[in-house]
């Protein structure tokens, strides 16, 4: 990682060529991932990818204006992932997180920044939603705290900190990680996350030590990590909690079931980063 843009120029000229066709189909999208992180930090590292967000409804018409201009099109998960593809170079179109959880609505365009990148006008996902979005990447094989504490650290005054905990509503716990991993690795600039956030936290934390959270909450280990959590579903009688996320979002369950045996098998099959999770 360094302090310099240094993007390949083929690479910089298919991403540009497709920013530059969604525009001209009139495809809204908000750009995310490593060129966010750049925009907001100014921490420049090779991205293998150029990651997208878009609204579910856009997703279809986005793949479309890109298999027209040449890119080999591709949906992974249909409830959030799709990709182009042009001379190995692969352009991420995101409609919401992987566990299901949410979905890209019209409060994530409203709340974007505008962005001049390759020489394009376009918008950047704003660093209040950046930082929910990556904070529920939270598995062995992929970890984006460091990106999160890096977002705190450099632009911790462009953070919209009400909308960030309206955004974690009932997972201000998870908030609360990410607010304290923060401070252990950067113990000199605690100051940066404003007191009356720290102080909300910890007075949820004490609420929540007076009144223990009531049977139906359920598990919520697959949100964060969908390898690691196989054992508490398989072995240990959890329940999935991306399942009922999805019935509630009129999306089938039958996916999350499917997507779960896909990755016992890789888990299986040595295929995932990190050790074996298995019933002893």
């Amino acid at each position: 990682m360094s302090m310099q843009h240094d993007l390949p120029a083929e690479v910089q000229a298919i991403y540009t060529r497709a920013m530059q066709t969604l525009q001209d189909a009139g495809v809204p999208y908000l750009v995310a991932g490593a060129l966010a992180v750049y925009h907001y930090t100014g921490l420049w590292r090779n991205t293998k990818d150029l990651d997208l967000f878009l609204r579910p409804e856009d997703r279809d018409p986005a793949l479309v204006a890109l298999a027209n201009a040449g890119f080999r099109v591709e949906i992974l998960a249909s409830h959030w992932l799709a990709k182009a593809v042009d001379d190995d170079v692969v352009v991420d179109l995101i409609s919401g997180f992987g566990n299901w959880l949410q979905p890209v609505d019209d409060s994530w365009f409203e709340a974007s920044e505008p962005l001049r990148i390759f020489g394009l006008d376009t918008s950047v996902l704003a660093i209040t939603d950046l930082i929910w979005a990556k904070s529920y990447v939270a598995g062995r094989e992929r970890f984006d705290g460091a990106d999160i504490a890096h977002l705190i650290r450099r632009a911790h005054d462009r953070i919209n900190w009400q909308h960030l905990l309206d955004r974690y509503a009932d997972h201000w716990e998870l908030l609360s990680v990410y607010i304290h991993y923060y401070r252990f690795v950067y113990p000199e600039a605690r100051s940066l996350v404003p007191t009356w956030v720290v102080e909300y936290l910890i007075a949820r934390l004490q609420d929540d030590l007076r009144a223990p959270a009531p049977p139906e909450v359920p598990f919520r280990g697959p949100l964060l990590d969908r390898f690691s959590y196989l054992v508490d579903i398989d072995h240990w009688g959890e329940s999935d909690p991306r399942e009922d996320v999805a019935r509630r979002r009129d999306l089938p369950p039958e996916e999350v079931i499917e997507q779960r045996a896909a990755d016992q098998a890789l888990v299986d099959q040595d295929r995932v980063h990190g050790k074996r999770f298995r019933d002893t």
